[in-house]
């Protein structure tokens, strides 16, 4: 999929007709033309406004109905007419949820350079939702940051969800920088397609799974693609498994019982506007081996408008009792999608379904559970426990009638994409899991909207139970030497700052702004160092006083609406240097101001809580100058943000400055640390004052605090 076709200079009617316009001239002939012109222009750009609108109206509807590929096509269509900033960002949701992350990435950022950004509340969210996918989580840690910020509602969803993707993001470069000794491999052989395969599992030599290949006609006439089960042996094509083929609903995920005597699977429907309901049915095997007709089971599971789905059986040997696990949203749960379980009894009958509770079910959703038997362990998918993805794959254990805390089963195992449906064979040694992560096949190759199955390879000997190590990242990996520990509210660190959207009046936190109080400490050293630029000879230009009155933060606003001069000045209208001189006020100059409101409402909470603290601050300067002077303007810049802190909250924070409780320790370098590189001449005002390289020697940096006692 390709977005965004950028559009010629010329008039849209010149463009539409592939005729040349006409100039102005004096001459009647001339004007003759240049009236026709101006007809004809009012009549093709009607037409113009009315294809983008009519592009627009389809990709609203097929949003309505869920079809998110369908949708991304309507408003690139619409953006190729007309680039309006509103369907932009519609573009960029229908992409992400159709999963073509890239052009969503891309597209949001255009969103947030345009003039209209402000409009989009959670722009700055989803832009992290995105940069996650992509596996870029310094970036997605930002916008995360930021969107936690400018939500003042600290219950809402939004504002939970991109706390916990802040503490992911820190968790998830650990994870994959100690990567597990486990192969996960693309499954050849026909299994997958560019629709959508999932649901794997092994039994003998026959690979099960469901795929959304099927193509079929709705009463209307209308074509749709359904969901199926499938059937593999490796040898040939797969087929449909016995009589479902013919079926209108969805019909996937299937699951055998520890005897294979009964098979259980969803049957799915709705769709278009209304939301798809599955329920759980089961077949049991006749005399002949053939499979009795499908019964629904009863209301302990399906309750009638809402979704059961994900069935997998699995056997409690402490309690010696088979146990249907299943995912459902029915109401009395944790969140969305939780996993449930209910006890199989005896005579065929299910018992009352037992939510997993809060240990392991959250806000959003859990999905795909998967029990395994030999070590007696629940694994399932989740898209809000810390991971490096959307939904990562966790495992959990009942103790003492209690669920553990779930544990991410690591790298390679997840990735920045979806991982579910995680299964381990009956030999312990292999398994297979679903993801749409990059390799998968899909219907565009810039898109990542399908899953595909992979075989996974773990690091075990075939007939080796699998240990359940309270620590470990992985349960099943007998690698005692890779142990990520996950404490409960250790915060992510945040570097380096990704791009950020511009508001006019920069957002200041309240003074009511709270923060974890276990490591307040730690938050405050992770968020090290935050950089405050300045423009050249600023504040207080060409003083020789070592202070000022001046606040950073006047001196920031007064900055950041110089960035089109600082364009024009460096770049000289190279299109590169353009990017790179907006990129800098963007990433580093505005988010550099982000990151000092931050650290100073953290600053305030920990001296609330009783600490005495010592903040160490530098301050440099570009070259320009003389050492005497630099190293004077250093020390004013340093006080400026000083007195940034003194007026923060109220000032509240120049109590603490004045009891002694919060001490500043300066070092002023001026110029002293400049590369060399950077120019010093004062006739050469673009490279000295306006180039990048000395933008950034104008900078405070607060380095490191100190807790005193």
């Amino acid at each position: 999929m390709r977005y965004l076709f950028r559009l010629n200079d010329t008039p849209k009617s010149c463009r539409l007709t592939s005729q040349r316009c006409p100039t102005t001239h004096a001459h009647p002939y001339f004007i003759s033309r240049l009236m026709l012109s101006l007809i004809c222009c009012l009549i093709f750009g009607n037409t113009y406004a009315q294809t983008a609108k009519a592009h627009e109206r389809a990709g609203d509807k097929a949003m309505d109905n869920k079809e998110y590929y369908a949708a991304s096509q309507h408003y690139n269509n619409s953006v190729k007419v007309r680039p309006k900033a509103n369907v932009i960002y519609k573009f960029a949701q229908a992409s992400r949820l159709f999963g073509a992350y890239e052009d969503a990435d891309k597209s949001y950022a255009i969103v947030a350079k345009s003039k209209d950004k402000n409009r989009f509340t959670q722009l700055a969210y989803w832009q992290g939702v995105i940069k996650k996918h992509l596996g870029q989580y310094d970036e997605a840690q930002g916008f995360f940051r930021l969107y936690a910020v400018q939500d003042g509602e600290a219950d809402s969803f939004y504002r939970q969800k991109a706390e916990q993707e802040i503490r992911a993001c820190k968790i998830a470069k650990d994870l994959r920088d100690a990567p597990l000794d486990v192969q996960v491999d693309w499954v050849e052989g026909g299994v997958n397609t560019p629709f959508s395969e999932f649901a794997p599992h092994r039994v003998g030599d026959s690979l099960f799974y469901s795929s959304m290949r099927f193509k079929i006609a709705d009463k209307k006439g209308r074509e749709r693609y359904r969901s199926n089960l499938l059937l593999s042996t490796g040898e040939d094509e797969s087929k449909s498994f016995e009589d479902f083929e013919n079926n209108q609903e969805h019909i996937a995920n299937s699951a055998l019982s520890s005897n294979g005597e009964r098979l259980y699977f969803t049957k799915c429907e709705g769709g278009g506007s209304q939301d798809i309901i599955c329920q759980i049915y089961v077949r049991k095997s006749a005399s002949d081996g053939s499979w009795q007709p499908a019964q629904k089971l009863p209301e302990t599971v399906n309750i009638p408008g809402f979704t059961a789905t994900h069935p997998n059986v699995g056997y409690d040997s402490l309690r010696q009792k088979e146990i249907l696990f299943f995912s459902s949203n029915r109401s009395g749960g944790q969140g969305k999608m939780d996993v449930w379980y209910s006890e199989i009894l005896p005579m065929g009958g299910y018992g009352d379904a037992v939510n997993l509770g809060a240990a392991v079910n959250s806000i959003d959703d859990e999905i795909t559970p998967f029990f395994h038997i030999a070590s007696q362990s629940l694994y399932f998918s989740s898209n809000w426990h810390e991971g490096l993805g959307g939904h990562d794959i966790f495992n959990t254990r009942l103790e003492d009638d209690n669920w553990t805390k779930p544990i991410n089963a690591g790298y390679p195992l997840n990735s920045s994409f979806n991982d579910v449906y995680f299964v381990i064979n009956a030999d312990n040694s292999t398994g297979y899991l679903s993801s749409n992560r990059t390799g998968s096949l899909s219907l565009n190759d810039d898109e990542a909207c399908c899953n595909d199955i992979y075989a996974v390879t773990l690091a075990l000997a075939p007939e080796a139970p699998l240990p359940f190590e309270e620590e470990s990242s992985v349960t099943f990996i007998t690698a005692p030497e890779i142990k990520i520990e996950i404490p409960d509210e250790q915060p992510p660190t945040y570097t380096p700052p990704p791009p950020v959207i511009i508001s006019q009046t920069p957002y200041v936190p309240p003074p009511s702004t709270t923060f974890t109080e276990k490591n307040i400490i730690t938050q405050l050293e992770e968020l090290l160092p935050v950089t405050c630029f300045f423009d050249n000879d600023k504040p207080d230009p060409r003083s020789l006083a070592a202070t000022t009155k001046t606040n950073y933060e006047d001196t920031y606003l007064r900055y950041y609406d110089l960035r089109e001069k600082y364009k024009k000045e460096y770049a000289q209208n190279e299109a590169q240097l353009e990017w790179l001189v907006e990129d800098f006020f963007d990433w580093e100059v505005r988010t550099g101001y982000q990151n000092l409101e931050v650290f100073a409402s953290m600053l305030l909470s920990a001296l609330n809580k009783g600490y005495t603290i010592k903040v160490s601050i530098k301050g440099y300067t570009s070259p320009r100058a003389s050492t005497y002077y630099n190293n004077i303007l250093a020390k004013r810049r340093i006080h400026s943000v000083r007195n940034y802190f003194g007026t923060f909250a109220e000032k509240a924070l120049q109590n603490y400055i004045n009891s002694g409780q919060l001490i500043f320790y300066e070092t002023p370098f001026g110029e002293t640390t400049a590369p060399k590189t950077v120019s010093d001449a004062l006739n050469d005002r673009r490279n000295s004052i306006y180039s990048l390289e000395a933008s950034r020697e104008r900078r405070v940096e607060i380095v490191e605090i100190e807790r005193i006692y």
